[in-house]
Parts: structure tokens; sequence; C-alpha cells
């Protein structure tokens, strides 16, 4: 008999009559058999199955795994559903995010999300991008952030910003590799308001793309193969627990998609009788009237120039508006990519950031760079948690996130 080592792990099932035990090790799933155990261990076995978490020594003999010796560690409390917060209360359901997390509809959520940054991943990787690591705090951030406010803290009595955006990075990434893109988390104090939304978090994480020598037309044309690409994968792979959320599984877009620019999409929301101000961002209520009245996702093209952040070039045939998009999901969920072509020469980014009324000061290394010279870029950044909100129909984006952080709402986990 060959001694091989000690398992620890969790208790997948247990087959009473053959006394043999199936547990997880390390990912790996593995059969004992088991030549002592209990009458109380057993009868745990068999009522807890993988709530059973144990420490076997385990050794060999004719080519079979022996549970020489087995200790019961614990057994996991079982989750009740009365013990699960509803995601309509998310002050409750965001502080007992640690317990969510167990429910079988969270487990298939974040299997999918699993999923879709896989997918998401495998298409960019194939089309020659370079995914490289994103910063976490900068001395600054992206100012143009909707209403939020960014988050500050002191690295050795220096104030730094913790990252909302990499625009920045992502310009000065693309030009020394060309295709880049980071899987980053941002955080921003969101309005408390927001909450109302259903679609906003205070930390969320995007797929950041940049392509130098792009432009508007070649990262559309790139975003719309992509959610190709991760719907068809998504079907085939994951269709089963697709339709347990959606009863017709997920259904993947005919390309290409729509564009409209900002100007026929204002006047679509008027004609709805919704409440726009022309020159600013549509509102989150526009957008969902939008979404829901076309009922397919589209593109809006060429906001007007002040209303978007200061890195977006404007059009060189009307000065009045940017070369830049928002890619809006059908069904009302709205806004899910955010993306254009920047500004890489340094006085266009001077007369912007003076614009915003932003210091400078704050902007040194970026405008160093700038002075050095970028390369001319396009590109997006994608939100993972409303994209698998959308995927899985979920009503809430905290439900697409484990421990989620979601507007007004602190002291969560």
């Amino acid at each position: 008999m060959e001694s091989i080592h000690e398992i620890v792990g969790w208790v997948e099932g247990f087959d009473k009559k053959k006394s043999a035990l199936l547990i997880r090790d390390r990912g790996v799933i593995r059969k004992l058999k088991i030549k002592k155990a209990s009458k109380e261990i057993r009868e745990a076995l068999i009522d807890g199955g993988r709530k059973a978490l144990v420490r076997v020594k385990v050794s060999r003999s004719d080519g079979e795994l022996i549970a020489d010796s087995l200790q019961m560690i614990h057994i996991l409390r079982e989750v009740s559903p009365s013990d699960v917060p509803d995601p309509s209360k998310p002050d409750e359901f965001a502080r007992k995010s640690w317990l969510v997390i167990r429910t079988p509809k969270s487990q298939k959520v974040l299997l999918i999300q699993h999923a879709i940054l896989k997918y998401l991943r495998e298409f960019l990787d194939s089309e020659g991008f370079v995914e490289i690591l994103p910063p976490v705090i900068s001395t600054a951030s992206d100012p143009g952030l909707r209403g939020a406010s960014k988050l500050k803290t002191k690295v050795y009595g220096v104030e730094y910003e913790l990252t909302s955006s990499t625009i920045m990075f992502k310009q000065v990434a693309a030009t020394s590799l060309g295709k880049i893109y980071f899987v980053a988390r941002n955080v921003r104090e969101e309005p408390p308001e927001n909450l109302s939304t259903g679609r906003h978090l205070v930390e969320f994480t995007q797929l950041d793309l940049e392509w130098a020598g792009a432009s508007i037309h070649d990262v559309m044309d790139l975003a719309e193969r992509m959610i190709e690409y991760v719907c068809r994968k998504l079907n085939r792979s994951y269709g089963g627990i697709l339709k347990d959320f959606r009863k017709n599984g997920l259904q993947c877009w005919d390309r290409p998609l729509d564009r409209l620019s900002y100007k026929e999409v204002l006047k679509v929301a008027k004609s709805l009788g919704v409440n726009v101000k022309e020159g600013l961002e549509l509102s989150q209520e526009a957008e969902e009237a939008v979404s829901l009245a076309l009922n397919k996702p589209f593109w809006i093209t060429n906001y007007p120039a002040g209303s978007r952040g200061f890195y977006y070039l404007r059009d060189e045939n009307d000065p009045s508006v940017n070369r830049d998009f928002n890619l809006i999901l059908p069904e009302g969920y709205g806004e899910v990519i955010d993306g254009g072509e920047r500004e890489y020469r340094y006085e266009g980014v001077i007369e912007r950031l003076k614009g915003l009324g932003e210091d400078l000061r704050k902007y040194d290394w970026f405008l160093e760079a700038l002075k050095y010279g970028i390369a001319p870029s396009a590109g997006f950044g994608l939100g993972i948690e409303r994209f698998t909100r959308y995927a899985l129909g979920l009503k809430y984006v905290w439900e697409a996130v484990p421990f989620p952080k979601p507007p007004g709402i602190a002291g969560t986990p």
C-alpha cells in the first residue's frame, strides 16, 4: 500500500452501498473508498453532500484511492431562501452579499460572467490585442463622470485619485503596443439618486480597449463582432443556464447595428414626450425610453463636444460634435459601451482641460507624454456587470457582481 497525502476538500457525493466518497481536491473530483468512518460522519456525509468539509488521509491500493482516516471539519449551515434578501432591497442585498454568493442563482450569474470575460479575452487575443495590467490610483483620473465624484487617497503625503477611468493610460499604452486592453476595476461615488436606475455601481469593471491608428468605424465594427462572438459562444456552452434566466435564451444581434446621431436620437426622445436638454448627454430616462421604443441595440454617435470628456476628438467637419459613440442595449437596459476617437494633440488636450476648469498640474505626466507624442487612436469601454445583467435579463446591476456597492449605500463588505 502506497501512502499518498492528506486532502482537505468539499464532499461532492457519497455512495453508501459502496462506501465511496467523491471529494473535490483543488478543483479535481477524486473517488475515495472509505475504510473507517463513524456512524455520525457517515450520516453527515449522506445528508451533507457538498456542504460537508472533510480532512482525509489517503493511500493507494490496487489502483484505488483509500481513505485511511476521515475527519469532519464542519458542515456549512444551509442557506434558506428566507435568509437571502431580495435584490429590490439593495441595502440589505449588498450587506449580505457574502450570503447571496452561496445561492444557486448567484453561482449561475458568476459562472456566466466568468464565461463572458473568457470569451472577450479569446476574441481580442485572436485580433492581436495585448492585455496589460491597469493602474488602481493616479494623480488624476477622468473628470467626465456624469455627476459622479472621484474618490481620493494619499500616498506618501501626495493626493491620488482612485481610478475612475483608464483613458489616459490606454492612449499611452496603445502608442507603445498598438492594440491593448485592460480588464479594469473603476471606482466612482455615484449620486445616491442613481440607485433608482438599477444600472449604476460605485465599484464596477470595464473591458477597456484602445487601438492605435483606428477610426471610430474600426472600433465600432470590432465591438459588434466581439459581442456576436461572445453571444454565440455563450449559447453554445451555457445555453441551459441562459434559459434559466431568459425563456428563449440570449438572442444574438444581426450586424451591422443601426447608427443614429445624437441629434436623431434627441428627436426620438422628444417624440416620446421625454424632457431633454440639447447640448448635454442624454439623461438616463431618455436613454431608457428610446431603448424601449426601438427595442433593438443601436449606436449613438457624434455627441456635442461640450457634453463629454476632454479626450474625445472633435469632428473636423463639424467641431461642435465629437467623433464618439455609445452602444445602447435593447429592452431599456441602456448604455453598455462608451468610446470614440481620442484627442492626441497637446494643444487640443490643454484647451479641453481648461474648458473643464481642471488643475493642469494634476495632468503633468500625461501632458509631458503628449509633448513626446502619442499615437492617434480610438477605443471604448464595455461595462462587464451591465453586459452580464443584460445577458441574463436581470432587473438590477447589483445582481451581476459579487460583493456589490450600490449608489448611496455604505458599510457593505
